[in-house]
């Protein structure tokens, strides 16, 4: 990914951290015929002091799993807020821009086993449970149930070798156009309100 150096988020912590809180992501994984194969999933982030990996599964009868299988790499594209930046709003005369947040997470995957499958579903369903006032999870269901979902998936692990992050937040505006940006995007869309506030949890822009 080309990242402009006033955009780069160097920070690991930071960006696991985004990971963790954005965890639906498009793999990317190349196929024979030339074309990657692309798959749109939930993950879920296993962080240790040793290694750090997405987990994520997906239908058997996926293509994806027959390029996993032949390339054993991939990467993970992961995008957070993101919103059209009009120029009218300007001290200067130039042209509109778009501001985004986006990681991608690349290395190698391997298959997990039926036991580390059941581990991975019982993380994922609790993490989007957390904080619902009737929330589910996998021991209420019969084991029937799970059983016979299992068979018609396959989970991985994505080792996470190498992290490219690209927050573009206006950080190379000066502070006046910086806050009229903001005013801007905070008086439109609940997106637009969402990137404004991304935007100052970024890096301070130039003065």
């Amino acid at each position: 990914m080309y990242i402009p150096k006033d955009f780069e988020l160097k920070d690991q912590e930071l960006v696991l951290k985004f990971l963790e809180t954005h965890p639906f992501g498009s793999l990317a994984v190349n196929s024979p015929d030339g074309f990657p194969a692309i798959v749109h999933i939930p993950f879920t982030c296993e962080f240790d002091s040793n290694t750090k990996y997405l987990e994520f599964h997906v239908a058997k009868a996926n293509s994806i799993v027959s390029a996993i299988s032949h390339m054993k790499k991939g990467k993970m594209i992961v995008l957070g807020v993101h919103g059209y930046v009009s120029s009218s709003v300007y001290t200067h005369v130039n042209v509109p821009t778009y501001n985004y947040e986006a990681v991608h997470v690349s290395g190698k995957i391997e298959e997990l086993s039926d036991t580390e499958l059941k581990n991975h579903l019982t993380r994922l369903v609790d993490a989007f449970e957390s904080g619902r006032e009737n929330k589910v999870s996998m021991d209420q269901w019969p084991a029937d149930l799970i059983d016979a979902y299992m068979k018609e998936i396959t989970g991985f692990r994505l080792e996470i070798e190498h992290l490219e992050a690209g927050f573009k937040l206006s950080q190379n505006r000066n502070e006046t156009d910086f806050n009229r940006i903001l005013t801007d995007l905070n008086n439109r869309t609940p997106n637009d309100q969402q990137l404004a506030t991304a935007m100052k949890h970024a890096k301070c822009p130039i003065q």
